[in-house]
């Protein structure tokens, strides 16, 4: 039912329209790059006074540091990132930092002068290595699209002259790599676990833009998952739109790619973002397939549907034939915590997600600046309810100054960011990642 497993698609995890913004989300672009084993080695650089030790290749969200010997004691130098997307447009960002006694980890570097477009901000809770890709910016104002091949530079120089530079290879997810599920009645995309046989299974959800999250399902494959980036509206054969989804279509997903054979373990994961974490929590809480949940700026709440660039006047959810009890949100200029607080305590009730149901571990993710819709408050409301359960589990980190899209690590962030800064969102990336990977980890 899905398209071609090559074609490339990108993320989405937004709320389509009417919302509390203009926000829109962004294509994180797809590519591919050829899988190495990470291994520290020596990395000789152009000039013979400088020696760079650091991984050969490492995977996109992998993080990694850059050691440097020679440096002139005592002094400044700037390092400086380089890269180029798939469109050829190069990024770069820059930092300065004290050399020291001339042999320093790049990631302990101390750094100095004023923030500026393009550059690492001092106070930035990231390793530089890792800092310098997310703060690269382009020449023009496009977003970073993936490139088949990365293969950064890494440059120190004065103001007279380059010192010397390094490349440090970076493999992308291939997702080039999918499957189109044998199912007459699902669509979407599945990536098998990379060198290994089996690993446990996750269901994405994405969002109301509909696109099926193919790019993290295959970041999850490289891991040792068997990811199922599922597409439930807009697709051949599935409601146009995002308007009564049946419940039963997202267990039929979860049985089907528990039994996939490169499957093993009992229960299926879920990683849901916007509405589609909305989604995530009410599936994990009807059905005892799911396990371990996370829920990237979703909600606690139902919410009405949406229909094109205009809310429906029913639920987004449907199960058993019936409309899942929501909150509307038509006549209150598409804020959705507007909408919360005007309904009467019998809807809130109603229409609230019965997370409690969930056995396993829930991972909630927020930020600060999402301007789509107030995510902190409304992933609090199941945090809330989880934590009056005594054998509930959760976590629920909230990022300052960062928005609704918070990405899994290391891109170029310029152009993906919607509200929040971008140091705001850096720190969320970095941070948040090995938390899900955490979550998942729990799965049986």
């Amino acid at each position: 039912m899905s398209g071609c497993g090559t074609q490339e698609q990108s993320d989405d995890e937004g709320l389509a329209t009417a919302t509390e913004s203009t926000e829109k989300p962004d294509d994180e672009g797809n590519g591919t790059e050829t899988n190495s084993e990470s291994n520290n080695q020596e990395t000789a650089s152009e000039s013979p006074e400088l020696v760079f030790s650091h991984p050969e290749s490492v995977r996109r969200d992998e993080q990694f540091d850059i050691a440097v010997e020679g440096l002139p004691p005592q002094t400044t130098v700037d390092i400086v990132f380089e890269t180029e997307d798939s469109q050829g447009t190069r990024f770069e960002s820059r930092a300065t930092i004290r050399t020291d006694d001339g042999e320093i980890s790049l990631s302990d570097a101390a750094l100095v002068g004023d923030y500026r477009y393009g550059t690492v901000p001092q106070d930035l809770d990231v390793p530089l290595p890792l800092a310098l890709i997310q703060f690269a910016v382009p020449a023009s104002r496009d977003s970073y699209s993936f490139p088949e091949e990365s293969t950064p530079t890494y440059r120190i120089e004065t103001q007279d002259e380059t010192l010397g530079r390094t490349r440090v290879s970076r493999t992308i997810a291939e997702t080039s790599s999918a499957i189109e599920p044998d199912h007459p009645n699902l669509s979407g995309y599945v990536y098998e676990p990379v060198d290994q046989e089996t690993g446990p299974a996750v269901l994405l959800l994405h969002g109301s833009g509909g696109r099926a999250m193919t790019e993290r399902a295959a970041m999850f494959a490289r891991h040792g998952y068997t990811a199922f980036a599922l597409e439930y509206f807009g697709a051949e054969g599935l409601p146009e739109t995002l308007a009564e989804v049946p419940l039963e279509y997202v267990e039929t997903a979860g049985e089907w790619i528990r039994d996939y054979r490169t499957v093993d373990g009992s229960q299926v994961g879920l990683y849901g973002a916007s509405k589609g974490g909305e989604l995530a929590l009410l599936a994990a809480s009807t059905y005892d397939l799911f396990g371990p949940v996370v829920s990237i700026a979703g909600s606690g709440v139902v919410f009405e549907g949406l229909r094109g660039q205009s809310f429906n006047g029913s639920s987004s959810w449907s199960h058993g034939g019936e409309a899942v009890p929501y909150i509307s949100v038509s006549g209150t200029g598409g804020v959705y915590m507007a909408a919360y607080q005007a309904a009467d305590s019998e809807t809130k009730e109603r229409a609230t997600i019965p997370v409690e149901e969930i056995d396993s571990r829930v991972l909630l993710v927020s930020g600060t600046e999402d301007s789509l819709w107030s995510s902190v408050e409304l992933q609090q409301i199941a945090a809330d309810r989880l934590e009056e359960d005594n054998n509930a589990t959760v976590d629920h980190l909230v990022y300052e100054e960062a928005g609704h899209f918070i990405r899994p690590p290391y891109i170029p962030l310029t152009g993906a960011l919607g509200s929040g800064t971008l140091t705001g969102h850096a720190v969320a990336s970095h941070e948040h990642w090995p938390e899900v990977l955490d979550t998942l980890s729990t799965l049986n």
